[in-house]
């Protein structure tokens, strides 16, 4: 670990401020504050520490700034992370640092930590005899700042010191052994408000105090000193200000809990479903550099594949949930990333005789290539399997102004690559020398890159139509689409599967490639041809990749996409929960880190799927099973709500944000639909659907209800 907060003695005078209670009382609750009210939980005991993997510790972070928190009670650490703490001579993300705070009293204390998701807060408990403390702790939500607030709750004084093996404030170099123009820059300063000297504090029973740090980067201060701006930060807080800072804190996390729910009899995968959304806002926020493999919860400098961006899934897989949970908002540093890549995949792609951009698996920030321009360990759908994010995005929201600054051009260069490296010949487009797997060898025609390369061109139609470009290039894409070839199959056990590439890898054991042309391609769902539903199915059955670590964040939604058993998908995703999770609710296989949030979007999946451009309610959900979901957004930027209760489906909301058309499956098909427009206000006029599906004309921000005729 690089600057080792170690050694310094904070002379604490008492500042009587512990805001738990009065933050409380000053937000005012969200519109579903009960819901996420209900998932904080205790970690008894210290959890986590140091890891090249993932942080297995309670984690709190703001997205750009991450922090861990360990034990044991009387060595209190707090380990911090930041996004942009990349080491261009290391090619890899690294610690900034760790935070002691030493109780000699408290040795051999009980210790329970308390993760209160709603308020993005750690409150902590140690008690030993009559010593006892009492930890509230927070990475402010708009800005880079730490907040730990101390409260004595026992009988005697606490004697406490801060370590830090550089004082108080210091600037971290990743790159100090040859530092660059381009090298960062990561200041930390700590202070304890009102006092004159930190060097050291002893806490009187009954009294408070808080310590607080500011960790900023040169990119977080646009040309100014970032050593100064954090001492300037922390230097002009007053107890005051903290509580003005923690009322804002707790008001964005209010703000983004209120944009959806579900509510599910299963409360483990419930918890488990909002602990993924807390995850992503905790370490990924819009104008932040992208988190790579761990987050922004790094605890040493030699992450395991440098914490980087692994393009054959991990970095796109964290976001999958994030779309249907209607915070598209936390993908936004995944596309900064991809772009600044670009011109250096314009330039591979352009050394290998190829047209578009080619990327390798692994890069990161600004360009940034750790294992080098060739490590593509043959597979050609890198940057292919990258546009399914912007693809997502663009569909879930329809943001054109975003699509034309930022999404196309990179979809365009894909489609570049992918016109020129598709062979035609014999009536169709075949895809050569395309390993499946890392290092599968020249596969012709695999799963992934079919379902890859037909996604893309289905959405580049639609697209270039909606922005009015490229008219001149569609009838290739559409050619493209029709001609692309088909899905290899094969017999196994008697059925009819998917075969892993049409010559080359035929199978594999490990690993849940067989269906990610299903999802997250998205090329197969209920509106695919019944046998290639069927096909689907069976592969599912044959591969049975119920416990996977690398698998976690594709099978189960794509085993909800094409209708597999609902019961099954809950009990193995259960399954899952109970054996992998680690005390911070992430699941972890040793391998994978907070890609693994993607797993639980296979409830979304169950619960409303709309990748086909229509609207399914409960489509892969125990009919005997209530559930509800309230503002889910959907492909076309609808906001969604139903339930199910019964086995009878009401409460079925739909929200038009940019007033297109909306297609529904009728969720009562054997029922006339009545339609209420804006809550039935004076002037609208009745109206009735029928039939298996319907379209419905909407207007930007319309609201219509959806119940079935008595």
């Amino acid at each position: 670990m690089n600057q080792m907060l170690k050694c310094v003695k904070f002379g604490l005078s008492a500042v009587a401020i512990f805001m738990a209670a009065s933050l409380a009382s000053g937000v005012p609750s969200a519109k579903n504050a009960p819901m996420i009210a209900s998932q904080s939980f205790v970690i008894n005991g210290p959890a986590g520490g140091a890891s090249s993997a993932m942080a297995a510790g309670p984690i709190i972070g703001n997205g750009d700034v991450g922090v861990m928190l360990s034990g044991p009670a009387d060595d209190l650490t707090f380990y911090i992370g930041k996004n942009d703490a990349w080491g261009r001579i290391s090619q890899s993300v690294m610690a900034v640092g760790q935070m002691h705070i030493h109780i000699p009293a408290l040795q051999g204390a009980a210790l329970k930590t308390t993760v209160d998701m709603q308020h993005a807060e750690l409150s902590g408990e140690y008690v030993k005899g009559s010593a006892a403390l009492a930890s509230r702790s927070w990475v402010d939500a708009n800005r880079n700042l730490l907040c730990v607030e101390l409260a004595n709750k026992g009988s005697e004084p606490l004697t406490m010191t801060l370590q830090n093996s550089n004082g108080p404030s210091f600037i971290y170099e990743p790159d100090a052994a040859n530092p660059s123009p381009d090298s960062r820059k990561i200041a930390v300063a700590i202070s304890i408000p009102g006092a004159a000297d930190a060097s050291h504090l002893t806490l009187e029973p009954g009294k408070t105090s808080v310590i607080v740090a500011a960790i900023l980067s040169d990119l977080d201060c646009k040309g100014k000193d970032p050593l100064a701006e954090a001492k300037a930060l922390t230097s002009a807080l007053t107890p005051g200000k903290i509580a003005e800072f923690g009322a804002m804190h707790r008001q964005w996390w209010q703000d983004f809990w209120s944009r959806s729910f579900i509510e599910i009899p299963d409360k483990v995968l419930e918890q488990h479903w909002y602990a993924s959304q807390y995850i992503m806002a905790s370490c990924s926020r819009s104008g932040k550099v992208a988190p790579g493999l761990w987050g922004n919860w790094l605890t040493t400098n030699k992450p395991n594949w440098h914490g980087d961006f692994h393009l054959n899934y991990n970095f796109q897989a964290p976001y999958f949930g994030v779309y249907a949970a209607n915070h598209a908002d936390v993908s936004l540093p995944f596309y900064q990333a991809i772009n600044e890549f670009v011109p250096r995949g314009k330039k591979i792609a352009e050394k290998k005789g190829w047209k578009g951009v080619h990327f390798p698996v692994s890069i990161g920030p600004w360009g940034m290539c750790p294992e080098g321009d060739d490590s593509d360990w043959g597979q050609r759908s890198d940057a292919a399997y990258a546009a399914l994010n912007f693809i997502w995005y663009y569909q879930y929201t329809q943001n054109q102004e975003w699509l034309r600054k930022t999404g196309y051009n990179f979809l365009r260069e894909v489609a570049d690559f992918w016109e020129n490296y598709l062979k035609f010949e014999n009536g169709r487009y075949v895809i050569y020398s395309d390993s499946m797997h890392e290092g599968s060898g020249p596969d012709v025609n695999n799963l992934l890159s079919l379902g890859l390369v037909s996604t893309l061109f289905k959405n580049m139609l639609v697209m270039s139509a909606d922005l009015g470009v490229d008219e001149d290039r569609r009838a290739k894409w559409k050619d493209i689409c029709g001609k692309l070839s088909a899905f290899p199959t094969q017999e196994r056990n008697g059925k009819t599967v998917f075969r892993y590439s049409e010559k080359g890898m035929d199978w594999c054991n490990d690993n849940t490639l067989g269906i990610q042309h299903i999802f997250p391609a998205g090329a197969i769902g209920f509106d695919s041809d019944p046998k290639l539903l069927e096909i689907s199915r069976n592969m599912i059955q044959a591969m049975g990749r119920w416990s996977d670590g690398n698998g976690f964040a594709t099978w189960y939604s794509a085993c909800a996409r094409v209708g597999h058993d609902p019961k099954e998908i809950l009990a193995g995703l259960r399954n899952e929960s109970d054996k992998h999770s680690m005390p911070n609710r992430l699941l972890s296989y040793g391998g994978g880190g907070i890609e693994n949030c993607a797993g639980f979007n296979a409830l979304n999946e169950m619960l409303l799927q709309s990748h086909e451009g229509v609207l399914r309610f409960f489509p892969c959900w125990p009919n005997d099973m209530d559930a509800k979901f309230g503002t889910l957004r959907a492909v076309g930027a609808f906001l969604v709500s139903a339930e199910i209760k019964n086995g009878d489906v009401s409460g079925v909301k739909i929200l038009s944000e940019m007033g297109k058309d909306c297609i529904v499956i009728n969720p009562w098909p054997d029922r006339k639909v009545n339609l209420i427009r804006n809550g039935g206000k004076p002037g609208s006029s009745a109206e009735t659907e029928q039939g298996e599906r319907f379209s419905l004309k909407t207007t930007v921000n319309e609201t219509i209800e959806l119940s079935p005729e008595k």
